[in-house]
């Protein structure tokens, strides 16, 4: 029923599960071919994971979890949970399909085409049959449903396209299913069908916590994967550092405050954790050339580069999502969070326009600076809120 999810449930922590191995592989397969194409084949790759992994969390959150307990067992609560399988094995599939031996990043199409085809039709199934489950919702169930059939005909399309038209066959595909959830009516979904904001809201967070989690261990898994005597426990050090300082920043300006109201302010930060997870997966990149940085081909000038760049680039995207949350102060709060982004890009710009690069002191300077600024914005933030009115003494 409506509102009954409230904290996210044993079943989707094991669906992050397969969000955290999805997102391991990332990365990976931007190392074997650094072009433009394989970037923008990154970023369809992740945007489709990240769509099939927020459409579960609002299933849950609207219609229940089919593993739930106080659930009756039944055909229809097996078939659901099936489904919920179903879309696992498909998420993992376009994560790791390329990362086979012998395959290029300029290929968007064959394999990955059905499997993201897979995809979209294991959910729009999932929101088929919780329409069934749900009578009640299946308004919302239906829309969902036919939108993610409508992109899984784009997705098979692309698989016989030539590899630029492919591309454009995904960008309508996930247009097509993303619209649909962000899209215009979202003001009337909101109302029809409305979320649980505690349990969204914490659903997003630990997807954030995921990912920047995620670029710590894969340093770490990295390192020990390659060959070389010794491994900078420094560097890795520093690495923790800035994983920290972004995850403190979001939790505070995030979290803290939840789940903002009305379609437009959560339009904008629904849409700016799209993108944030996209530029933790860049800094992730950098991150890891630092701290294994022949772990391909030795990519020097360019550690620093995107190693600060992406860092920047995600404090930009927390600042976009506190300025689209609005309230009191998100457009004071966001300017400070920009300037952390800001000294991010520029340190990152300096280690790399030095001859010969200093990409080492380059990161490990963002590490410090990371600390410094985040004291700075706390601070800034604390002395700029309203004084709290005292409470009224109690009657005697």
């Amino acid at each position: 029923m409506v509102g009954k999810i409230n904290k996210p449930s044993w079943s989707e922590l094991f669906f992050d599960l397969a969000l955290i191995g999805a997102f391991l592989s990332f990365g990976a397969d931007f190392n074997k071919e650094k072009t433009l194409g394989a970037a923008v084949e990154l970023a369809l790759k992740l945007l489709l994971i990240v769509w099939s992994w927020e459409q579960v969390t609002l299933f849950i959150n609207r219609f229940g979890d089919p593993f739930g307990d106080e659930e009756p067992r039944g055909a229809l609560t097996y078939a659901l949970q099936l489904v919920s399988g179903l879309i696992l094995l498909a998420v993992v599939v376009v994560s790791v399909v390329e990362t086979a031996p012998g395959n290029t990043m300029a290929e968007i199409n064959d394999d990955l085409s059905f499997a993201a085809a897979a995809t979209v039709l294991t959910v729009g199934l999932l929101y088929e049959l919780g329409g069934i489950w749900r009578p009640r919702l299946k308004g919302i169930a239906n829309r969902r449903r036919n939108a993610a059939f409508v992109a899984a005909l784009f997705f098979l399309a692309s698989a016989p396209l030539a590899d630029a038209v492919s591309v454009v066959a995904w960008i309508v595909g996930l247009l097509i299913v993303i619209l649909a959830t962000l899209g215009p009516g979202l003001g009337d979904t909101l109302k029809e069908f409305p979320i649980n904001a505690d349990h969204f809201s914490e659903r997003l967070a630990l997807f954030v916590l995921i990912l920047i989690g995620e670029v710590f261990v894969k340093t770490v898994v990295t390192s020990h994967l390659i060959d070389q005597a010794t491994v900078n426990v420094l560097q890795l050090g520093f690495v923790a550092v800035i994983c920290w300082m972004l995850w403190s920043t979001y939790q505070h300006e995030i979290l803290a405050l939840g789940m903002p109201d009305g379609p437009g302010p959560l339009r904008g930060w629904s849409a700016g954790h799209y993108l944030l997870a996209f530029t933790l997966i860049v800094a992730s990149v950098g991150l890891v050339w630092y701290v294994t940085p022949d772990v391909t081909t030795p990519v020097g000038d360019w550690i620093a580069l995107v190693a600060c760049g992406g860092t920047g680039l995600a404090f930009a995207a927390i600042a976009l999502i506190r300025l689209g949350a609005g309230g009191s102060g998100a457009g004071r709060a966001a300017a400070r969070i920009l300037v952390i982004a800001g000294v991010a890009v520029a340190i990152g710009l300096l280690a790399w326009l030095a001859t010969p690069s200093h990409w080492r002191v380059g990161v490990g300077a963002l590490a410090v600076a990371l600390v410094i600024l985040n004291q700075w914005r706390a601070r800034a933030g604390r002395d700029a809120s309203p004084p709290q009115s005292p409470a009224p003494a109690p009657k005697a």
